[in-house]
């Protein structure tokens, strides 16, 4: 057992922090800042792994490898520029996170932002989390093409914090959108400066009154530009010697996502064979959802389906996608145990289009094999600082125990099907708790799947569980705190069995308040 060292020494450092101050929401309209400390350890562990639910969905900020100590703060600050109105603001955050026993990296910026609010629209440059598409955002395994559990990539983003009425319309129909480029990291990677392009369009049908709101939307995200090293000799297979295409003609490609095929002004110096399918790695959802609200409570009903070529458009990968349900209570409860939420989800990646891809890309039967999140140029996949950008149950390699790993850069198990359950409540006024479970079925990929039995050639799956108990509680300590503890545990095939457990005092607070 890894020895637990977060000590009394660690507490202290934050003994220095003002109390809190209490700050009634009517001073919120002017300036005010908030700030945060937490001292926080996942050095216990039955091996030398941090197990999946404790470093799942953190946006990058707790390492695989048990960490003893960590310690992490932030500050936000909100700066009305209009006088006695919010109608315009800028704000800004900065946040970081300092780890004790992290072999790659020590310390890192988790994020900091600065943003122009009007009403809200909003327009920010920086890294800041974010999570797209239609899913339980607290309690979910996470969104299917961009789920918070990879580091928040920097970018600059113009759309709306929040649904705004359509024009004309009045309020049955409101629409959430945004458009950005972003930059992926250059260190360790197969391909540098390299760029993100996303876009997202979201429309909510209904009024807040009605017991039933209708949500649907889509979420397009791509990798392209850059320069790949290994490929410098090649003459225009996958690339123009090394560099893949970032013309201004290249990015109304990526925009629009339309196949450079179709169009007969191609610049041929800028020809790359790849190309004429899309310029750059496509990839994102289609998402539904359905709202069914009630006094005593809220069900909401989501589906995810993929998309990473033309076989959504097609209709033959249909099979795949995040399907789930949240329920939320309203009804407080006459026991000191209050169930707050309960979520259900299943995923699946394993049909992918089918198993057969040839080049007629004319004929839609031909389309299969997508391999999600795994791209001929940009052969890192999808992810960023070596986490998955999208659902994290589709991991890296060199997440996966050396049983199951391939010495790849990419992933080498991208057809899953996950059950995941989860339970949040409260105890009395004080406690909060979480209970997560999760089954898979992983299956590798078509060209390289994991087992194979003899002599019928029968796929045999890897399975694997993960489990994990969270209790929150809050203190009076230095003005008031919060002290989380959680225990964890794996059991399968995809990773070493596991128990370990987390622990953190957090403090929060208020500043500059006026």
């Amino acid at each position: 057992m890894r020895c637990f060292t977060f000590t009394a020494l660690l507490f202290a450092g934050i003994s220095w922090f003002a109390k809190g101050q209490s700050v009634d929401s009517t001073l919120q309209r002017g300036a005010y800042g908030t700030y945060f400390v937490q001292l926080a350890s996942t050095g216990i562990s039955s091996s030398d792994r941090t197990p999946f639910w404790l470093y799942t969905n953190q946006y990058g900020a707790i390492p695989t490898k048990p960490q003893p100590g960590m310690i992490s703060g932030g500050a936000y600050y909100h700066l009305p520029l209009s006088r006695n109105s919010n109608k315009w603001v800028l704000d800004g955050a900065v946040e970081g996170i300092v780890q004790s026993a992290n072999p790659e990296v020590k310390g890192i910026l988790t994020e900091g932002y600065l943003r122009l609010n009007y009403k809200k629209w909003e327009l920010y440059g920086g890294r800041k989390r974010e999570y797209y598409g239609l899913s339980d955002t607290l309690t979910g395994m996470g969104s299917l093409a961009w789920s918070g559990n990879a580091l928040p990539i920097p970018q600059i983003r113009l759309g709306t914090s929040d649904f705004i009425r359509v024009p004309f319309i009045g309020n049955i129909l409101k629409v959430k959108g945004y458009f950005t480029h972003g930059w992926f990291e250059n260190e360790g990677t197969f391909a540098k400066n390299v760029w993100l392009h996303s876009k997202g369009l979201y429309l909510r049908f209904g009024k807040d009154s009605w017991p039933i709101i209708l949500h649907g939307g889509f979420n397009h995200f791509v990798q392209w530009g850059g320069y790949a090293p290994s490929l410098k000799d090649d003459p225009g297979i996958l690339s123009k010697h090394g560099y893949f295409n970032s013309s201004a003609f290249a990015y109304w490609g990526v925009v629009s996502g339309k196949s450079m095929g179709r169009y007969a002004g191609y610049p041929i110096d800028d020809f790359i064979s790849i190309d004429v399918n899309r310029i750059g790695n496509h990839l994102g959802t289609i998402d539904m959802g359905l709202q069914w609200k009630h006094c005593d409570f809220d069900v909401f009903f989501y589906r995810q389906s993929m998309f990473d070529d033309g076989s959504l458009f097609y209709l033959i990968n249909v099979d795949d996608g995040l399907s789930g349900v949240r329920y939320m209570n309203k009804i407080q409860q006459a026991t000191d145990f209050h169930l707050l939420r309960v979520t259900a989800e299943y995923l699946s990646t394993r049909d992918q289009g089918g198993s057969t891809f040839r080049l007629d890309i004319n004929d839609p039967a031909q389309r299969g094999r997508d391999n999600y999140f795994n791209h001929s140029q940009y052969q890192d996949g999808w992810k960023y600082f070596g986490k998955s950008i999208g659902t994290p149950f589709v991991q890296p390699d060199a997440d996966l125990k050396n049983g199951v790993r391939r010495g790849w850069n990419s992933f080498p198990n991208n057809r899953v099907q996950v059950f995941n359950v989860a339970l949040q409540g409260r105890y009395k006024k004080r406690t909060t708790w979480e209970i997560r479970a999760s089954y898979s079925n992983n299956l590798g990929t078509y060209d390289h799947p994991y087992r194979v039995s003899e002599p019928d050639g029968a796929l045999t799956t890897l399975s694997q569980l993960s489990t994990m108990l969270r209790v929150g509680v809050k203190v009076p300590w230095l003005g008031g705190s919060e002290i989380t503890g959680a225990v964890a545990y794996d059991k399968g095939d995809m990773y070493d069995d596991t128990i370990g457990g987390f622990l953190s005092i957090r403090k929060r607070g208020f500043f500059g308040v006026r």
